[in-house]
């Protein structure tokens, strides 16, 4: 027997942490292959929500078609409302602004050190952050008049790894990389969803012919008009 979803999640990708935004990057490229078949395609949905919601994938898996898919695409316009731009360079977290020198000429020879010492930064990015965003008045590591370090990387790591705005983060993650293969799956992965917006747009006007009415059609019909879709689409690239 089926069960409700009823769990807190992010209504704006300022509301994802890091560690959502991250996951979800990994798990991006893997969208046209799941839509190869339903089981692929649904346990997609499935990551989906566990990544942005916390809940085990087995939890999830108990709960409704609808339910998990209408999430996952609620969740996936989120991200694909995000515009790729360049990092505002401050951020406020309780009050405290953090601060980011975006001309690299400017920063300090520690900071370009402790950056390449970071071996998977796409896996670690709070602790690139950390480095990067600073208490805004002071200097990085900084120390008073006893040697002893004011604002060790250690506390903006476990305060940035959950709470670092997801907008800032992404746009972060873009300005930083440069070119490099991570870059460009993050725009990838925008990419791929609002291409599925408007695929579901359409889904959504051929289910509402199919149906009859305005309203909300059952789980058998909503995987019948995408099973439909699908066939439609693949015949006409034969």
């Amino acid at each position: 027997m089926s069960t409700t979803i009823e769990v807190k999640y992010p209504r704006h990708i300022r509301e994802c942490s890091p560690i959502m935004v991250t996951k979800w990057l990994h798990m991006a490229p893997l969208w046209k292959e799941a839509q190869s078949n339903l089981s692929g395609m649904l346990d997609f949905h499935v990551q989906v929500v566990s990544v942005f919601t916390g809940l085990k994938v087995n939890e999830i898996k108990r709960a409704a078609v609808d339910d998990v898919v209408r999430l996952s695409y609620r969740l996936l316009n989120m991200i694909s409302d995000h515009q790729m731009e360049e990092p505002s360079g401050r951020v406020v977290i309780d009050g405290q602004a953090y601060v980011y020198e975006k001309d690299f000429s400017k920063i300090s020879t520690g900071q370009m050190i402790d950056m390449k010492l970071i071996e998977r930064i796409p896996e670690e990015p709070h602790k690139a952050l950390a480095i990067c965003y600073i208490e805004e008045g002071m200097e990085y590591c900084q120390k008073d008049d006893r040697g002893r370090v004011m604002n060790p990387n250690e506390k903006r790591e476990a305060l940035f790894k959950e709470r670092f705005p997801g907008d800032e983060f992404l746009n972060f993650f873009g300005f930083f990389l440069h070119e490099s293969e991570s870059r460009r799956n993050a725009i990838l992965a925008l990419q791929v969803v609002r291409m599925e917006a408007q695929r579901i747009k359409l889904m959504k006007e051929v289910q509402k012919t199919v149906n009859g009415s305005h309203g909300q059609g059952s789980s058998l019909g909503w995987l019948r008009s995408w099973g439909g879709l699908l066939t439609k689409s693949r015949s006409s690239r034969t």
